[in-house]
C-alpha cells in the first residue's frame, strides 16, 4: 500500500535525467512523474514511478484494501 507518516505521492517535474525505480524506463527532463515517500528511511527521500508502474500500484493498493475490508464484521 501507498501512504503514511510520510505523505503522499505527488506528479513532479523531473528536472534531470531519471529512473522509474520499478521498471528503470527513462524519465527524460523536462517530464513528469510520480515521487513516492519512502517510508522508515533516515532521511526524507522519495522513488520515482513512471505512470504505468503506478497505475499498477494503484491496482495492487486496491486489490490490498479489498482484502482488507473483508476483515470486517458483516453486519458493519
Amino acid at each position: 500500500m501507498i501512504g503514511g507518516a510520510n505523505g503522499r505521492p505527488k506528479r513532479v517535474d523531473v528536472g534531470k535525467l531519471s529512473h522509474c525505480y520499478r521498471c528503470n524506463k527513462e524519465l527524460p527532463k523536462g517530464t513528469s512523474c510520480i515521487e513516492i515517500p519512502q517510508l522508515g528511511q533516515a532521511y526524507s527521500t522519495s522513488r520515482r514511478v513512471c505512470d504505468e508502474c503506478f497505475e499498477r500500484i494503484l491496482t495492487k493498493t486496491e486489490d490490498d484494501l479489498e482484502k482488507i475490508r473483508e476483515l470486517l464484521p458483516a453486519d458493519r
